[in-house]
């Protein structure tokens, strides 16, 4: 006589509670009461949802210029006077910085003291940024013991400061990478403005013009011819 082995044993069993083995497709069997016979597949493999901090495909966030404007590879910015930047983020940034660094470069030739690598220095350190603009004062966010002068070579960098300096050209999805701009100083010629009033002209401060002696001749004669 026919005696069933374990396996078919358990799945009478199975049947005469109710419960009908069905396939989810996936690894195991799930049962309709709710219990599975092996653990099912799990999400751990799957992809980052668009919610997620990181970027999906990967790329790190970059800065996209708006003043000066991207079109302009090397602006130009003059010397002892403030600078405006305002910049924005690309579809790459999930997860935008909470504080900046800005830091600049002298140009060739400039180097810490002492040694031969080039002459950085901070402008702006561990700043909150949150309508992405910043003023740089050139004379006072200048290099300690160094004055901005006319000249090529300048570079500014935009970095994310959690990040930090040397890591700052590594690649973090989501996340900024060193932004940097090349720059160049110029001095500023121009003694007037442009509508010809010289720079600083302070109307209340200006001396008060002299009556000439030929004017007091003048309204010395209209006087008496107008009495005779």
């Amino acid at each position: 006589m026919w005696q069933p082995d374990a396996h078919a044993k358990r799945q009478l069993t199975l049947n005469a509670g109710g419960a009908t083995p069905t396939s989810d497709s996936g690894f195991g069997i799930s049962l309709n009461n709710g219990n599975s016979d092996s653990p099912s597949k799990t999400s751990s493999g799957s992809k980052p949802s668009s919610s997620s901090s990181g970027s999906s495909n990967g790329q790190p966030g970059r800065i996209v210029m708006k003043t000066p404007p991207r079109a302009i590879e090397s602006p130009l910015f003059e010397a002892a006077s403030e600078v405006k930047l305002q910049w924005d983020y690309d579809d790459n940034m999930k997860k935008p910085p909470s504080q900046i660094t800005i830091r600049g470069q002298m140009p060739s030739g400039y180097f810490e003291p002492g040694t031969t690598k080039p002459l950085y220095w901070y402008i702006a350190q561990n700043i909150s940024a949150p309508n992405k603009m910043y003023t740089w004062n050139t004379i006072t966010q200048s290099p300690p013991g160094y004055t901005l002068r006319e000249g090529t070579g300048y570079k500014l960098f935009i970095i994310d400061s959690s990040i930090g300096w040397d890591n700052s050209t590594h690649v973090y999805p989501g996340k900024l990478f060193q932004f940097m701009l090349p720059f160049s100083m110029y001095n500023s010629r121009y003694a007037q403005t442009n509508d010809g009033v010289p720079k600083g002209y302070n109307p209340n401060a200006a001396a008060r013009p002299t009556m000439s002696r030929v004017c007091i001749a003048v309204l010395v004669a209209t006087v008496v011819a107008l009495v005779l």
